[in-house]
């Protein structure tokens, strides 16, 4: 979400100042401005990124959705609201040139003071009006921060804006459930006269379903192409299996915790990858793995 906003702010500083473009925005450390006399820029610098204390995610929310297929509840996250600190600089061939820019953009931002949905890019949209505050005391002192930076200490103004960030979500190739029948082989046997046996009554046949926590897919790091037969083993346990034709593979029954999983195959090189389960959602690695 970072990025949106720093994309969402140059819109907004170019369209309402001198400048002519977000070309003469920069986002790079302020002392890596461009060579003097390349014309007016403003650099809008992140500095700080921490959790906002004003407003607090409620944790979890999660939807049952129980059907004939036993299928589990879904679980959803709400964002987790981040205070964005930034320090917005002008830089131009005169002091009174920097003056003058940084002026503009204090007048434009005091306007907006509460970043309204229409003027965000796309992906901020959905969540409101998104919090900014204007050249208020930084969340570092001032001079501290200018030591840091390692640069004089110059004109500037202090943004800070309040953005939502949510759980990044993996693409999972595999379903979260394997449905598995088994059949009753503990059926009575009745022996008749002639020595044939019958079986009372037919075999039963019971279908229940697991949950996969771990599942991946191996290629191979050269050709991208998928790899069968490659023994994936979770370290520190019993568990190991081999990947399918399609490169696929999968582990159920583990414990929330971090693991390790070792990957060998003949003719390449062994890797091991870490994978955690959290009881929340499938994790899925995608491993490459190069010949030896």
């Amino acid at each position: 979400m970072i990025i949106y906003i720093l994309q969402t702010l140059a819109e907004i500083i170019a369209g309402g100042t001198s400048l002519s473009s977000t070309e003469q925005i920069e986002f790079s450390h302020p002392s890596n401005r461009k060579e003097e006399g390349g014309g007016p820029i403003l650099n809008l610098y992140v500095y700080d990124i921490r959790e906002s204390k004003q407003v607090q995610h409620s944790g979890r929310q999660v939807e049952r959705k129980l059907t004939e297929a036993l299928q589990p509840a879904s679980v959803n996250w709400p964002p987790t609201w981040f205070d964005v600190s930034m320090l917005l600089t002008a830089w131009d061939r005169t002091a009174l040139g920097e003056h003058y820019l940084l002026s503009q953009a204090l007048s434009l931002l005091l306007r907006h003071r509460a970043l309204k949905e229409e003027f965000l890019v796309p992906e901020l949209r959905g969540y409101g009006n998104l919090n900014m505050t204007v050249a208020v005391e930084p969340q570092i002192e001032a001079g501290s921060l200018w030591s840091a930076l390692t640069i004089a200490l110059r004109p500037a103004l202090y943004l800070m804006v309040t953005v939502p960030v949510e759980p990044q979500v993996s693409p999972v190739y595999l379903v979260w459930q394997r449905t598995i029948g088994m059949h009753n082989n503990f059926l009575p046997e009745l022996e008749l006269e002639n020595g044939s046996v019958h079986r009372n009554g037919s075999a039963n046949i019971e279908t229940f379903t697991k949950r996969v926590l771990v599942a991946g897919i191996v290629k191979n790091a050269v050709t991208n192409l998928p790899m069968k037969e490659a023994q994936v083993e979770v370290l520190g346990t019993k568990k190991s299996t081999t990947t399918n034709k399609e490169g696929l593979f999968y582990f159920e029954q583990l414990r929330n915790g971090n693991y390790v999983l070792q990957i060998n195959s003949p003719g390449y090189l062994p890797r091991q990858v870490n994978a955690l389960v959290d009881g929340s959602s499938c994790t899925f690695k995608e491993i490459s793995l190069n010949p030896a």
